[in-house]
């Protein structure tokens, strides 16, 4: 059921075509809306000064006293990833391309941060190995050099972590080259495909990444946690399941990458 569900979330980014879109975390809903705006998730006023970027396209914009802010008119082949930051709020990233997400407003809601919340990662990562095809999914939208087939993070979790219920976000990822990924449509390639990024937890596998889009989100299990001191996050890419004579990593970047607790 989780995975049809992230299904529909993903098909109804890359699909939804109006006058106005809604964006909540990944999750889409129709509305009326004359410009692209930024506001608050639960006074649903406009979210003055945040800063609106597209990596791949060096751009940058702020948004007036209203929330409201202006995209540029350009033409993007892949779809790619579009950042929303503020201070005192959740970090938030979405895939959108010029097909469907910058021919109509976007109004994007965003939640302010709470007390628990842990920002792992607010820049985006390129892990791999720098060898890709040109049909990769999002190759195109590489812009950095790889850090290697894995990312690991310490951090902190308090006592009080124990009393929720904890998730890791992933805000963004684009580049997965899996079998589902595959199958979506969301790449090229037509006679390989590799094994899903894999997520870790203090040395424990808690989920696997097998298609590209925003906000998913994986349960940390409560009996992983240590708390008052470092607990750690990897992700592991994955690797060409094709016959070959080395080792071919899957490149793949991810951005915002968070614990949030409910």
């Amino acid at each position: 059921m989780k995975k049809l569900i992230y299904l529909f979330i993903i098909f109804s980014i890359f699909t939804q075509q109006s006058i106005a879109t809604t964006f909540t975390g990944g999750v889409t809903k129709i509305g009326q809306q004359e410009s692209n705006q930024i506001i608050d998730s639960q006074t649903k006023q406009g979210v003055e000064f945040a800063k609106i970027t597209i990596p791949k396209k060096n751009f940058r914009t702020y948004t007036d006293a209203n929330g409201n802010f202006e995209l540029p008119r350009i033409q993007i082949a892949q779809p790619t990833i579009l950042n929303v930051e503020k201070e005192g709020y959740r970090p938030f990233s979405l895939t959108i391309n010029s097909n469907n997400s910058l021919n109509s407003p976007m109004k994007i809601e965003i939640a302010k941060s709470e007390a628990l919340d842990i920002s792992i990662e607010d820049e985006i990562l390129h892990l791999g190995d720098n060898s890709y095809s040109k049909n990769s999914a999002n190759a195109d939208d590489f812009k950095l050099k790889s850090i290697g087939p894995y990312y690991s993070k310490d951090f902190i979790m308090t006592s009080n972590a124990k009393r929720a219920t904890n998730y890791l976000i992933i805000g963004s990822i684009v580049g997965l080259d899996t079998e589902l990924a595959k199958s979506m449509g969301q790449n090229k390639i037509k006679t390989a495909y590799s094994s899903p990024a894999e997520v870790y937890f203090n040395g424990s596998l808690i989920g696997q990444l097998k298609i590209n889009g925003d906000g998913q989100r994986i349960k940390i299990p409560q009996n992983l946690i240590k708390t008052d001191t470092k607990n750690q996050i990897t992700i592991k890419t994955g690797q060409n399941l094709m016959p070959s004579d080395h080792i071919d990593y899957d490149d793949i970047e991810i951005m915002n990458l968070s614990i949030l607790s409910e």
